[in-house]
């Protein structure tokens, strides 16, 4: 399947026209929670700094999936102002859901709608940011016809990524244990099923909730190269430099 790369001249990506492209993978990151977002970290961080996280960690997911060879397109799709303008800043197209009201399954079936035309879609949560390019192209790897499920699953058993290839072939169902609804999903689709993958790749395991997830990441970082998470480490260790103490 043939691969368009669309960048700004100094490596970013080129904003188009929002029509699915038939030989398209777009990756979509649904963004919840700006501002004020990652409250079960309240205890931890203030608004402000939990902001500023989410912001890193965006970052980095974004980076990772621009960086993909496997990606054509990359889009933050949310009901948030902020996140509208998260996506102006790095340069990505915006999927615009603000008549929306329910909870993140319907923002991907919104996604999966408007992306109707597109070859595939990849469903990346905005809170993963130890993913790297060559970890994206891995957990998209799949034989280049056909209807296919692959699923990135969490350490917990939720689902980190979701690949869809056509957008519609099963309806997204994250949350707890989601990982396994989304393989039965996949066996039940159409009238034999379609194939399935599960791509247990360790970066891809790792999503940020909780405060437990959050002082891990910091003890983890120092010890994975340097180019893993380079944002999140930023923020990490700036706000240490502020506050004189790790989280």
């Amino acid at each position: 399947m043939s691969r368009r790369r669309w960048r700004w001249p100094e490596g970013r990506w080129r904003r188009h026209s929002m029509s699915p492209d038939a030989g398209e993978l777009v990756a979509v990151v649904p963004v919840r929670g700006l501002p004020a977002g990652k409250r079960r970290l309240a205890a931890l961080l203030d608004v402000d700094e939990r902001n500023g996280l989410v912001r890193a960690m965006l970052d980095d997911v974004v980076a990772a999936l621009v960086a993909a060879e496997s990606i054509d397109r990359v889009m933050i799709a949310s009901r948030d102002a902020a996140a509208r303008d998260e996506a102006g800043r790095l340069g990505v197209d915006f999927l615009d859901q603000t008549e929306l009201k329910l909870g993140y399954n319907r923002a991907v079936e919104f996604a999966q709608d408007a992306l109707a035309g597109s070859e595939a879609i990849l469903i990346v949560p905005a809170d993963v940011p130890l993913i790297t390019p060559d970890a994206v192209d891995l957990m998209v790897s799949t034989p280049p016809d056909g209807p296919a499920v692959v699923v990135a699953p969490a350490h917990d058993g939720g689902t980190n990524g979701l690949f869809l290839r056509p957008p519609d072939v099963i309806r997204p169902q994250f949350g707890p244990s989601s990982a396994r609804a989304h393989q039965q999903s996949a066996a039940s689709a159409g009238e034999a099923g379609v194939p399935f993958r599960e791509a247990r790749i360790d970066v891809w395991a790792f999503d940020l909730d909780t405060p437990a997830d959050l002082r891990w990441l910091q003890e983890t970082l120092p010890q994975l190269p340097e180019g893993i998470a380079p944002n999140t480490r930023r923020w990490l260790a700036a706000r240490e430099t502020r506050t004189g103490a790790p989280i």
